[in-house]
């Protein structure tokens, strides 16, 4: 079974090319990556090409070549890094999103850990609508976003369950939760011409699932 933090797999397509060993290749690969961030984030995925990506990022296309197979192979990259930062901000060690406070405060768990995930996604938005886009065309794509959906939704069911709570069915419970704060999160982001202020959001958003798993 493949573990969270690399689920990407050999899907990289990077292991192949040139392993930076020494501080200027190292520097070099976080350059392209940097760049591919930034092009990614400003024109999308299908408008970004590997040339205005070493051309960005200072390097020429064949040392860019030199590191990454392609296009795909520098995105992927881009998103196993974000997906590792994800999985630290999320684990039950936390304690903003230990269970001990769950069990105190519900109200300011539920809080925390929907201003952790607005703040994650804050800092990659335009690349996190990037990848909303491609969930269906993009195997590893989905794989990513599928496991840190299960991370927060797996969680928020182990501790609805030690609490002892009276919700009926707690997986489908945890799934819905889940689903309401990604649609909560996405409004923030998202929401063109919107004059609600965002903590007012999070404040109506807390108060519905805190009443509903009391």
């Amino acid at each position: 079974m493949e573990r969270d933090d690399n689920i990407l797999g050999s899907n990289l397509n990077v292991t192949k090319r040139r392993i930076p060993k020494q501080n200027r290749s190292i520097q070099n690969r976080d350059k392209i990556l940097d760049a591919g961030l930034k092009l990614f984030s400003e024109k999308g995925y299908y408008d970004t090409t590997t040339n205005e990506i070493a051309k960005v990022a200072g390097v020429s296309i064949g040392s860019l070549y030199s590191y990454f197979k392609d296009k795909d192979a520098i995105f992927l990259s881009i998103l196993d890094n974000y997906h590792k930062r994800f999985l630290s901000f999320f684990h039950e060690k936390d304690e903003d999103l230990s269970y001990e406070l769950y069990a105190r405060d519900i109200k300011q768990w539920l809080k925390n850990l929907m201003v952790k995930l607005l703040d994650i996604h804050e800092s990659v938005k335009t690349l996190n609508r990037e990848m909303n886009i491609m969930y269906h065309s993009k195997p590893q794509v989905a794989r990513i976003m599928d496991t840190q959906t299960e991370r927060i939704r797996t969680m928020t069911m182990s501790f609805i369950a030690r609490s002892e709570s009276s919700v009926y069915d707690i997986e489908a419970t945890s799934a819905v939760i889940v689903d309401f704060i990604s649609t909560v999160i996405d409004r923030i982001l998202y929401k063109e011409n919107d004059n609600l202020d965002k903590d007012n959001i999070i404040e109506a958003a807390v108060d519905i699932l805190a009443n509903y798993l009391s």
